[in-house]
């Protein structure tokens, strides 16, 4: 069900929200999550490294890949408010705690 929610474009609890963009220039789609802190009313960005795609799909595609790994925890995810400033770790937390939800969402 998650998967499905990603797809278009938002996932949320009652303390954050994951939005999914996707942008394409010169024959490569690039995906990019963001976070909301509900709580905080502030706008963060994961600085990972999702792959591109050679069409929109396959961007599609990579943002779910890589968000399943963050879900079972091979991927650790890199959170900032700026390109200098990392998220407060209460955001890894709320973070956290909605993959979990997801995790046994998966289980169910």
């Amino acid at each position: 069900m998650w998967r499905e929610k990603l797809r278009q474009g938002f996932l949320e609890n009652d303390k954050i929200m994951i939005e999914l963009s996707i942008g394409g220039e010169c024959g490569e789609w690039f995906p990019s999550l963001a976070l909301y802190d509900k709580e905080k009313d502030m706008w963060y960005y994961f600085d990972n490294d999702i792959l591109p795609g050679a069409t929109e799909e396959e961007a599609l595609e990579n943002a779910i890949r890589f968000f399943e790994k963050l879900i079972i925890g091979l991927e650790k995810p890199k959170i900032k408010s700026s390109p200098l400033k990392e998220a407060p770790e209460e955001v890894y937390t709320k973070l956290r705690e909605l993959l979990e939800e997801l995790k046994n969402e998966d289980k169910g």
